[in-house]
C-alpha cells in the first residue's frame, strides 16, 4: 500500500512540475514573450520586455484569418530605428495555427507593431528594457 501511494505522489510531484513550465500569453519566460493573436486582435495591447529578448506571435485564429506583422502602427509598415526587421514593408505572415518568433529586440525604447490586414485593432506597444 505504501509503495503504491509513493507513485501516486511521484505522479503527481510530476504533473505539477510539468503545468508549471508553460508560457501564458503576455508573459515573459527566460528571454522570450509570448503573444497570441486572435481573428483580430492582439491578446495584449504592450508588452515590456528585456533588451536580447524575442517575442513569439501564434495566430490562434480559428476562422481561418491571417495576419502580417510590420515594425509600425495602424496597420503601415514605418522604419523605427532600432527596432528589428521583421520582413520590411512586406512584413511576416502568419497562417492560423502558426507561430513565428522575432529576431532579438536589442535596443531599448518603444517600437510597435502592427497587422497590415487588421490596422484599426491590431497595434501592439512593445516596451524594450535595460
Amino acid at each position: 500500500m505504501n509503495k503504491k501511494l509513493l507513485v501516486f505522489g511521484l505522479a503527481l510531484a510530476v504533473v505539477a512540475l510539468l503545468t508549471g513550465c508553460g508560457k501564458q500569453a503576455g508573459t515573459s519566460s527566460s528571454n522570450q514573450m509570448t503573444v497570441n493573436m486572435g481573428a483580430t486582435t492582439f491578446s495584449s495591447q504592450s508588452v515590456t520586455i528585456s533588451k536580447g529578448s524575442t517575442i513569439m506571435f501564434t495566430d490562434d485564429a480559428v476562422n481561418g484569418t491571417p495576419h502580417i506583422l510590420v515594425i509600425g502602427k495602424d496597420g503601415a509598415a514605418a522604419e523605427e530605428e532600432g527596432a528589428p526587421d521583421l520582413g520590411g514593408a512586406s512584413g511576416h505572415m502568419l497562417q492560423p495555427g502558426q507561430s513565428w518568433t522575432t529576431p532579438a529586440w536589442d535596443t531599448s525604447g518603444t517600437f510597435y507593431v502592427t497587422c497590415t490586414l487588421h490596422p484599426t485593432t491590431m497595434t501592439l506597444t512593445v516596451t524594450v528594457t535595460g
